[in-house]
């Protein structure tokens, strides 16, 4: 049976009250909790995790040269689900729901990354909106994935990292790097 627009809605609610909810940047530079390392393994699918503790540490990780490995992973799962999605339901209301998420989503977690970097200081302006944007992304993400019906996404674990305060930055090696 194809989902309606309703049913878009409801599992649309019920991630807006998540993110809502969600402690958006609060957590940057500080040590990482049994939690935080749990869901960062189960994300990235690596042997370690690395923390970096201030804005120009995340600055200099994301300016650095990367393999692109765990993104073509990441952007791989994204597609398939996205087709998923599109498959169960009407595109109009899906790209109708997806776009009004984010947006909502990019605006309260902008102004969340603007609070940390102004409490943390040494970010540069176009950072937070590096942060903002992966935020948003992460929102995005996991809106795909739950109205795909995937209920056990990489997806799942990346928002939790987002939400507890975090910002997954990458992978390098065999390591996410957090902040």
């Amino acid at each position: 049976m194809t989902p309606s627009l309703g049913d878009i809605g409801s599992s649309t609610r019920a991630l807006r009250a998540e993110i809502s909810a969600a402690s958006w940047f609060a957590a940057l530079g500080e040590p990482l909790t049994d939690g935080d390392r749990t869901d960062a393994l189960a994300y990235a699918n690596v042997d370690d995790v690395t923390l970096v503790t201030s804005w120009p540490e995340a600055e200099a990780f994301l300016k650095a040269p990367a393999s692109l490995a765990w993104w073509d992973r990441e952007e791989a799962l994204r597609k398939a689900l996205l087709a998923r999605a599109e498959a169960k339901v009407p595109e109009r209301a899906l790209w109708t729901a997806l776009t009004e998420l984010t947006t909502e989503a990019g605006d309260l977690v902008h102004g969340r990354a603007a609070t940390a970097a102004a409490r943390m200081g040494g970010a540069a302006p176009a950072s937070i909106h590096v942060a903002a944007g992966a935020a948003a992304q992460a929102v995005y993400q996991l809106a795909v994935a739950r109205i795909a019906g995937e209920t056990a996404s990489l997806f799942e674990s990346k928002f939790r990292l987002f939400a507890a305060g975090r910002w997954p930055l990458g992978v390098a090696g065999s390591r996410l790097v957090l902040f």
